[in-house]
């Protein structure tokens, strides 16, 4: 996970968002939310419109926002909701944050093994199956009190420990060993509950960081002999592959051999 910049534009000086049509239906769709409350049905045709979708794939390179695994090219990924919007998880009195599921700043690219429960199975060597896991409804907080229950409520209140890749900066939170496995840095309970949520330690992202390990390595060694070489290929490790452990890796070389 790294911190993505939302008000991004791309080489021709556009936002990177969806249209302005796009908003005033969200607008319309969010004033309907908050008159109906706890039974509006959230339109799906909305939150996850193409012009949502393309604008998110843009953003955070195709990556899924939490695990930065390719969500794109072999399969479908989810629009997921940060603040989830039907239920919430931990409250069972919570009828979701209906009143941001149409808000582009609550909505983020996810993988399916991030956002939806599912096993971490069997690896060849790895008999063991673990259990499921995988963000689903939860939102936890710090201090329960301070959770918004009504549009009326200031979120910006909530003690969240989930990272928002959008506000704070993951790689203060997180840190990767020599398998390629994340942990919180200093044991930080906002980086420990982001990793438990999205499912994070789960063994084939282990070993999908660890293969980016690898070629942050060889790059490392590369920039003895062409250091403009190396720096291209960090940048485009970084833009199609873990960021986030290819940056740990390089600032951080006797903690992996180097």
């Amino acid at each position: 996970m790294i911190y993505v910049q939302r008000d991004q534009e791309d080489e021709a000086g556009n936002v990177i968002e969806p249209n302005a049509a796009w908003f005033r239906r969200a607008e319309n769709a969010t004033a309907t939310a908050i008159a109906e409350r706890d039974e509006h049905k959230v339109d799906r045709a909305i939150y996850a419109h193409t012009e949502v979708k393309k604008a998110l794939e843009r953003l955070f390179h195709d990556k899924c926002a939490y695990c930065e695994s390719n969500a794109t090219a072999t399969s479908d990924w989810d629009v997921e909701h940060f603040r989830p919007k039907g239920r919430v998880a931990e409250r069972e009195d919570h009828p979701g944050y209906y009143w941001l599921a149409y808000r582009w700043q609550n909505l983020y690219p996810s993988c399916q093994h991030c956002n939806q429960s599912r096993k971490d199975r069997p690896r060849w060597g790895d008999p063991s199956e673990l259990p499921a896991g995988g963000k689903a409804d939860q939102f936890p907080l710090l201090d329960e009190t301070t959770r918004a229950m009504r549009p009326s409520d200031d979120v910006s209140a909530e003690h969240a420990l989930l990272i928002d890749p959008c506000l704070s900066d993951p790689e203060d939170y997180l840190g990767y060993d020599p398998t390629g496995q994340i942990f919180s840095l200093n044991d930080d309970p906002c980086g420990e509950k982001t990793i438990e949520v999205f499912h994070l330690r789960r063994r084939r992202l282990r070993d999908h960081r660890r293969n980016t390990m690898k070629m942050v390595k060889a790059v490392m060694k590369i920039h003895n002999i062409n250091s403009g070489a190396a720096a291209e290929m960090m940048v485009l490790i970084e833009d199609r592959y873990h960021a986030g452990i290819a940056r740990y890796v390089a600032k951080h070389p006797a903690d992996f051999g180097e």
